[in-house]
C-alpha cells in the first residue's frame, strides 16, 4: 500500500496541501478509461478551482478519516 502525502502530513492542510489530496486520490482511483478520456479531452486543473469548492470536495473525501 502506498503512503500518501495527506497520512504524512502534521497539522492541518492549506488549500494548496487540499488540492494536492485531491489530485493523488483522484489518481490512485482513476481506470485507464478514465485516463485516455482526460488526455483526449482535457481537464481543467485543481489549480483554477475555487478554494471554497477544493474545501468541500476535500472534506468529503477526507473530513471523517481523521
Amino acid at each position: 500500500m502506498r503512503t500518501t502525502e495527506r497520512q504524512l502530513r502534521q497539522g492541518e492542510p492549506t488549500i494548496d496541501d487540499m488540492r494536492w489530496d485531491i489530485a493523488e486520490h483522484e489518481a490512485m482511483n482513476m481506470g485507464t478509461k478514465l485516463l485516455i478520456e482526460i488526455l483526449y479531452h482535457g481537464t481543467e486543473g485543481l489549480s483554477n478551482m475555487d478554494d471554497l469548492e477544493v474545501r468541500d470536495e476535500w472534506e468529503m473525501l477526507f473530513g471523517g478519516a481523521e
